[in-house]
């Protein structure tokens, strides 16, 4: 082998390990930046099942586009609205497929809010 060939393989070398290096940096350095966001803890608690209401956003879409629906505590629902507002900056792009469901209904169940669905009867159904 010459030395040529040495240098160059060494070169390539170093130039691949600069590039890795600064594709790791800059990787760390816009991750870094960002804060996880953790909404208020007792956001689903309950004790009756008056104290539950349906929202159509539990996440940064609604469930109008590709979102889900939920049951919160009624108390929290301004909330959930304000928390998701500063979470979900930049706003994300949603899918345009409406998943609401209008038999949806809240229930506390074991001191949690939960979403329900009317249940249709054989002779019910199409």
């Amino acid at each position: 082998m010459n030395i040529r060939h040495v240098l160059g393989v060494l070169l390539a070398l170093l130039a691949s390990a600069l590039l890795v290096f600064f594709g790791v940096f800059s990787f760390k350095e816009k991750t870094a930046r960002i804060k996880p966001v953790v909404p208020p803890y007792d956001i689903f608690w309950c004790s009756t099942d008056e104290q539950c209401s349906v929202v159509d956003r539990i996440g940064c879409c609604p469930c109008s586009q590709g979102g889900a629906q939920a049951a919160v505590t009624k108390w929290h629902r301004d909330e959930l609205r304000l928390f998701l507002k500063s979470a979900c900056k930049p706003p994300p792009v949603c899918v345009q497929l409406d998943l609401c469901r209008s038999d949806a209904q809240a229930r506390c169940v074991k001191h949690r809010c939960t979403v329900v669905y009317e249940v249709k009867k054989k002779e019910d159904r199409p």
